[in-house]
């Protein structure tokens, strides 16, 4: 049933045109705890990875997600 239900949150994704910031937003609301820039890459398979990359750090800068780390090991976390 997990299976199901994932299908359908990534198809809300795909169905609906939103602009790549909105589609991030989304996804990070998704994610329970920490997650890596890769979780949101495969909730939004139609966003390239510089679009996310923009989105996640906009999304930092609005005060909605906290980085941590750097490199492979960059994560991030919901704040609101």
């Amino acid at each position: 049933m997990s299976a199901y239900r994932d299908f359908d949150e990534r198809f809300a994704f795909v169905e609906t045109k939103l602009p790549a910031l909105e589609m991030v937003r989304r996804a990070s609301m998704n994610k329970i705890g920490r997650f890596k820039k890769q979780d949101i890459r495969e909730q939004c398979p139609s966003l390239s990875i510089s679009s996310i990359e923009g989105s996640l750090k906009k999304l930092i800068e609005l005060g909605e997600l906290k980085r941590e780390g750097s490199g492979k090991s960059t994560c991030y976390y919901r704040l609101k």
